[in-house]
C-alpha cells in the first residue's frame, strides 16, 4: 500500500508539472503511541528521511498532532515582537501601536488556528499570557506589565474590549464559524478537498446523541476529539449561533464575519469588567449533544 501511495504521488506530481523536492522530502508517522519502527521509504532510489516533526506551510506538524512545538514557536515569536513594543511605545501614537500589535500579535494568532487551535488548555493560555502582554505594551498610560512587589500585572479585559480585539480563545470559535458557515451555506467559496473534510453524518442543528451516533463513533474518539473535524460541527449547531444568520449575513460574508465578531466580543464582555471568567471563553464551553430529542423538548 505504500508503494501505490508513493506511485499515486508521483503521479500527481509529474501531471501537474511540478517537481518533488526529495532532499526536503521526510515521512511521518501519526500516533499517540510510540512507534520505534523505521521504514525503509524510498523515492526514485532516494531515502527519505523519518522525522518526529516538520514545518509544512508555516505551521510545525508533530507525529502525535498535539501541536506544542508550534505553539511554542509562536509564542516565542510574539514575545520577541513584544519586547519591541515596549521600547517604541512612547513615540508612536495610539493608532500606529494597535496596528503593530494586530500585525506582529493577532496575525500569528490568526494564522491556521483550526489546525492547531483546539489544542491542549495549557498550549492555548500560554499564547494568550503573550497577548496580554502585547496588548498591555500598547495601550496609553501607565501599565504595570508583570508580577513585581507583590502586584498583579495590570487587568487587560477592558482593554481587549474597548478597541474591540478578541482573545485567542475567541479568534478560534470565530474563525471556525466563519469556516462551517462557508462549508454549509456557500460551499463556492472554498475548495471541494476543504469542505469534503466536514463528515456528510456531521452534527446539525437540531441534531441530539441518538441521530449522530455514527459521527460520534468515528470523530468522538481520541483521533479527532481535539480538532476542528468534531469541534466545528460542534460550535456551529450550538442554537446560540443561529442569531448570526441575518438576512444581510447571509448575502455576504463580510457582513457574516462582522456579526460573528459582534458576537464574540458580547460574550467576551460578559462579567466585570477587570476579572475573566469561564463564560467569556466559548472555546472551553463547547456544547456536546444532547442523549435524546426528548431531552431537547
Amino acid at each position: 500500500q505504500l508503494h501505490e501511495l508513493i506511485n499515486a504521488l508521483l503521479d500527481w506530481v509529474d501531471i501537474n508539472g511540478l517537481l518533488l523536492n526529495l532532499k526536503k522530502t521526510v515521512y511521518m508517522l501519526f500516533s499517540r503511541n510510540n512507534i520505534a519502527a523505521n521504514l525503509t521509504v524510498k523515492i526514485r532510489n532516494v531515502a527519505i528521511e523519518r522525522k518526529s516533526e516538520t514545518k509544512f506551510l508555516g505551521v510545525i506538524v508533530d507525529e502525535k498532532l498535539l501541536w506544542t512545538k508550534h505553539i511554542k514557536t509562536v509564542r516565542s515569536k510574539m514575545c520577541r515582537y513584544v519586547g519591541i513594543m515596549y521600547k517604541i511605545k512612547t513615540y508612536l501614537p495610539l493608532k500606529a501601536r494597535l496596528q503593530i500589535f494586530h500585525s506582529f500579535v493577532q496575525s500569528h494568532i490568526n494564522y491556521c488556528s483550526l489546525v492547531w487551535g483546539f489544542s491542549a488548555k495549557s498550549n492555548i493560555e500560554s499564547i494568550f499570557a503573550c497577548q496580554k502582554k502585547g496588548l498591555r505594551a500598547v495601550v496609553p498610560g501607565f501599565v504595570n506589565y508583570f508580577y513585581k512587589d507583590g502586584k498583579l500585572p495590570a487587568h487587560t479585559k477592558s482593554s481587549f474590549n474597548k478597541f474591540k480585539i478578541l482573545t485567542i480563545h475567541n479568534i478560534i470559535i470565530k474563525n471556525t464559524i466563519v469556516a462551517m458557515h462557508k462549508i454549509t451555506n456557500l460551499p463556492d467559496m472554498i475548495p471541494k478537498s476543504v469542505g469534503t473534510t466536514i463528515s456528510h453524518n456531521a452534527p446539525t442543528r437540531g441534531s441530539n446523541h441518538e441521530t449522530c451516533e455514527d459521527w460520534l463513533n468515528v470523530y468522538g474518539s481520541f483521533v479527532f476529539r481535539k480538532s476542528f473535524f468534531f469541534k466545528g460541527p460542534l460550535i456551529f449547531s450550538d442554537p446560540n449561533t443561529y442569531v448570526l444568520e441575518t438576512p444581510a449575513a447571509l448575502r455576504s460574508i463580510d457582513a457574516y464575519k462582522h456579526s460573528v465578531k459582534r458576537f464574540m466580543l458580547a460574550a467576551q464582555g460578559r462579567g466585570e469588567a477587570d476579572e475573566w471568567h469561564h463564560e467569556n471563553f466559548i472555546l472551553y464551553n463547547i456544547q456536546g449533544l444532547r442523549k435524546s430529542a426528548r431531552l431537547q423538548n
